[in-house]
């Protein structure tokens, strides 16, 4: 994807959005930015919600993994959203073990105001002229050797 957005870009007109269809990991969206992307879509934060992955400033959990059986912390308190403050790690692993509902809508909540909040924090750094250290840095979190 890298590869492409690094050719086709000088292609399209500058006075126009640049629309990248179907991209959903977080480390992918701050590329595509990088490379001058303005929107997306993609069902990634609602599929990974159901499916027991919540994305975090650290990266992405399984909530389903038993070392969150007694996690008592929330699942990302960083991220402005009741579902990501409010519930314990081990509530929601039980929610999704047992495959309830609220589970799911919760990891979903979670994950899409994650992706807002991603998506405000590339506008500033972009704003203050500080995307490169903002890649550098989410990049150095998300990108595990």
């Amino acid at each position: 994807m890298c590869e492409v957005l690094d050719y086709a870009p000088e292609f399209l007109p500058k006075d126009r959005p640049r629309y990248l269809m179907g991209v959903g990991k977080p480390i992918d969206l701050v590329e595509a930015v990088y490379r001058g992307v303005d929107m997306f879509d993609c069902v990634l934060p609602t599929r990974a919600g159901r499916h027991g992955q919540a994305w975090t400033w650290d990266g992405p959990i399984n909530i389903k993994n038993a070392r969150f059986a007694e996690d008592e912390s929330p699942l990302d308190p960083m991220v402005p959203c009741p579902a990501s403050q409010d519930y314990s790690r081990a509530y929601l692993h039980h929610l999704i073990r047992a495959d309830e509902i609220l589970g799911k809508i919760l990891l979903s909540w979670h994950n899409i105001a994650f992706f807002q909040a991603l998506t405000a924090a590339m506008r500033e750094a972009i704003e203050k002229g500080e995307f490169e250290q903002f890649r550098r840095d989410f990049r150095t979190r998300h990108i595990k050797a």
